[in-house]
Parts: structure tokens; C-alpha cells; sequence
């Protein structure tokens, strides 16, 4: 397992069979631009936490990605906070918000594999988000990441809204977890955000949940050599410690 909260189990299946699930769980597949649907999902299951993980990544078209990331993240929050019985939507941003800052010194130093000859000043969840030019699809999703993140920030200044929305830039997930192969650049090892770091975020949150306020934006990486984003507010709220972490080599 990867978390205290919860367990991840393997089950193998063959082709064509569905996945076990425990029973008590219930598991639906719906468009998320579709508010009627989600809506009634909501209602009808009591739904008083919602974790938002939904959207495509820089791979696919821009069109696409404003479609799902920016249009139905606007109907999930619209939906969510009409229902009265839900408090809090944790909202899955991303450390490409900040990608722009790799295309200036000194951080383009690690967008270019070059250890950086000192510590790097780190850019906090106050200073201005930059998303990255050298793609329109990368640009993209970073944006809409952006724009998720003012989005909830409008929602939670709505007196009648009390829904608290916990923004989380998350740093780069490999689904393999693994960090060491050379494979991989320091503009993603730096962000590094492994899978039990990750869980121990998610799990700070819900336990914390009536103390938060009503916005929070928060870095969530490893403990990764050359980070160049600030924790601080992540360690000083939720008490948030890193387990893992991206070495430099040094040879």
C-alpha cells in the first residue's frame, strides 16, 4: 500500500473482464463537461470530498485540452458548489504553472542537464505563474492549469460558496515511480513527486481539512536536489515532510 489511509491492490484480469472492486465502492465513468451527470453523481452518492484529477495532458491538442481541463473543470466547480453537502474540492494543478521560469537563468541551467553552481532562489506560490513557450500543447495545459487555479480562488471569495478549495501543484509523477534512470532531465527531477509523497499530501489534507482555509495553493514535491519551488507554506499547514527525493550524481 501506499498510504496508511488506503490500499492499493493487483488484480490481474484477463482480456475483456472488468476490474474487482471492493464492494462498497462504487465506480462510475462520466463525461465531465456533462453537468447533469456529475450533478446527479454527486447527489445521490452524498459526495462531501472532491479530489479533481480529470484532464489531458500536453500530449494532446490545444483545442482538447481547453475543451476538458479549462471548460469542464468550470462545470465541475459550478456543479460542486451548488450541492450543499459538499466542503472540499482538492484540485490537481501542476508544477508546469511555474515551467516558465526553465527558459530563464538560472533555472535554465537544469532544462539543460548543467548542475547549477549554487542554490537556487525558489519560486513561491506568490509569484507570478509562467507557462512555458517552447510548445503550444505544453503552453496549453499549463495554462489551464492556471486558469483552474483563479478559478477556484473566484469560487472560494463567493460568500454563499463554502466549499474550501486546495489547489496542488504537483510536481513531475512517473507512473513507473522511479527517478534514477538518465532517461529523465532535471527539469522533471527537480519536481520529482513520488507516489508516497504524493498519497502523504492527500492525506495531510483530509485530516487537516477543518483548519484549512478557504484557498490554498500548495508546491507538492520530493525532496529532490535543486528544488526550485518553496514547500514552506506545504510543511508550515499541513505538516507536509517529503520521504523521497532526486539525487545529482556527482561523479
Amino acid at each position: 500500500g501506499l498510504s496508511a489511509r488506503y490500499q492499493l491492490e493487483n488484480t490481474p484480469t484477463v482480456e475483456d473482464q472488468q476490474p474487482i472492486l471492493p464492494s462498497k465502492e462504487k465506480f462510475y465513468v462520466c463525461d465531465i463537461t456533462d453537468e447533469n451527470q456529475l450533478s446527479r453523481i454527486i447527489q445521490e452518492n452524498q459526495i462531501n470530498i472532491i479530489i479533481h484529477l480529470a484532464g489531458l495532458l500536453e500530449t494532446d491538442t490545444v483545442e482538447k485540452i481547453n475543451h476538458i481541463n479549462c471548460y469542464g473543470t468550470k462545470i465541475l466547480f459550478d456543479t460542486a458548489t451548488k450541492q450543499e453537502h459538499v466542503e472540499m474540492i482538492i484540485y490537481a494543478s501542476s508544477g508546469t504553472t511555474v515551467f516558465g521560469y526553465l527558459e530563464i537563468e538560472p533555472y535554465s541551467s537544469l532544462a539543460k542537464n548543467i548542475q547549477p553552481k549554487q542554490l537556487l532562489k525558489k519560486i513561491t506560490v506568490n509569484d507570478p505563474p509562467i507557462p512555458p513557450h517552447f510548445d503550444p500543447s505544453f503552453e496549453a495545459y499549463s495554462k489551464s492549469k492556471i486558469y483552474g487555479e483563479e478559478l477556484a480562488r473566484q469560487y472560494s471569495s463567493i460568500e454563499t460558496v463554502n466549499v474550501k478549495f486546495i489547489c496542488a501543484r504537483f510536481g513531475w509523477i512517473s507512473t513507473t515511480d522511479d527517478i534514477t534512470s538518465d532517461l529523465y532531465g532535471w527539469s522533471d527531477k527537480s519536481l520529482w513527486c513520488s507516489h508516497r509523497d504524493l498519497c502523504q499530501f492527500i492525506d495531510r489534507v483530509l485530516g487537516k481539512q477543518s483548519i484549512l482555509k478557504k484557498f490554498a495553493i500548495y508546491f507538492v514535491c520530493s525532496n529532490n536536489d535543486y528544488c526550485w519551488v518553496d514547500m514552506d507554506n506545504c510543511r508550515q499547514d499541513l505538516n507536509y515532510e517529503p520521504q523521497d527525493g532526486a539525487k545529482w550524481k556527482t561523479t
